[in-house]
């Protein structure tokens, strides 16, 4: 008898971790497409976009989207949620885009953050989770520039926190 306990909740044990759910917020590619140049055309695997609500004046929400490539980040963007251009700098007044450089370590091996460059939405609906541009960027790690261009975003699916 105690080996037949055993045995079944040996088996509802590996069933529940067989069945665990995936916790992954990263949305599939049809979700979501971005584009660069980074001295080769590049393509991501995959995109999160996260919509903010912070309570704060002036702004009171703002737009993550987290790029990646190979399972590592490769880009990141924080902006505000309207469509049109956005001055794009290091401040959370403006567009804050970043390239991150990942050789496959538990971090990015090196971070560059924009210091000119464009940023323009031509849709940003954040109600049917749709947002749709044209990015390009100079971003510096302290010591280099790295330059960024011919980026498109197209993004069908919004988190919202």
């Amino acid at each position: 008898m105690k080996t037949k306990l055993f045995s079944l909740s040996l088996l509802l044990a590996l069933a529940f971790i067989g069945c665990k759910k995936d916790d992954s917020s990263s949305p599939s590619s049809s979700d979501a497409v971005i584009t660069y140049n980074d001295g080769a055309d590049v393509s991501v695997d995959s995109a999160k976009a996260v919509l903010y609500t912070l309570g704060v004046a002036p702004f009171n929400r703002e737009i993550d989207i987290y790029a990646y490539k190979g399972g590592f980040q490769v880009l990141e963007f924080h902006f505000l949620p309207k469509s049109g251009a956005q001055t794009v700098g290091l401040s959370f007044n403006d567009a804050w885009l970043t390239y991150l450089i990942n050789n496959g370590a538990a971090f990015p091996d090196d971070y560059f953050n924009c210091t000119s460059g464009n940023f323009n939405l031509s849709e940003c609906d954040t109600v049917g989770d749709k947002i749709k541009g044209t990015f390009d960027f100079i971003g510096n790690n302290g010591t280099t520039n790295k330059t960024i261009s011919s980026g498109t975003i197209n993004i069908t699916s919004i988190t919202r926190q």
